[in-house]
């Protein structure tokens, strides 16, 4: 019996791999992310700052939506219904991407790890470069030291 338990388990735990290797793609790149704001993108996508409010009322990437990290699992848990009524936007779906990003890419990648537990069945992607990248590249601001 032993056995078998151990053998659900890995076949599980293998189950749940292959799902996170299907679901988490390459990290957006900045031409990527310009393509998508401009409608040219390849597929649809919801863009999540995890930043906190205050940070993002310095300034953020157009057609994001705010939601802090210390939301993110909860609101990704949320029925489509209530998301939408709480953030504006419809739940992204196993269909488009759901991009991160952050001021640098740390709490961005620290989002891709949660939401992936919460549902692994979304393309989840991590805009590493983030918002300093962003305003550098888009803004033309230099980058902080």
């Amino acid at each position: 019996m032993a056995h078998l338990v151990r053998a659900q388990s890995s076949a599980r735990r293998f189950t749940q791999l292959a799902r996170r290797a299907y679901s988490v793609k390459a990290d957006v790149s900045f031409d990527e992310l310009k393509q998508n704001i401009h409608g040219v993108g390849h597929r649809p996508y919801l863009l999540v700052d995890v930043r906190e409010p205050n940070e993002v009322a310095e300034g953020k990437v157009p057609t994001a939506v705010n939601i802090p990290l210390g939301s993110v699992a909860t609101a990704f848990a949320l029925p489509s219904n209530e998301f939408k009524a709480k953030y504006g936007v419809d739940r992204p779906s196993a269909d488009e991407d759901t991009i991160f990003y952050c001021r640098s890419g740390k709490r961005s990648q620290n989002a891709v790890d949660q939401v992936e537990k919460v549902d692994p069945s979304l393309s989840i992607r991590n805009y590493r470069g983030s918002w300093l990248n962003y305003s550098e590249n888009a803004l033309g601001n230099k980058p902080l030291k």
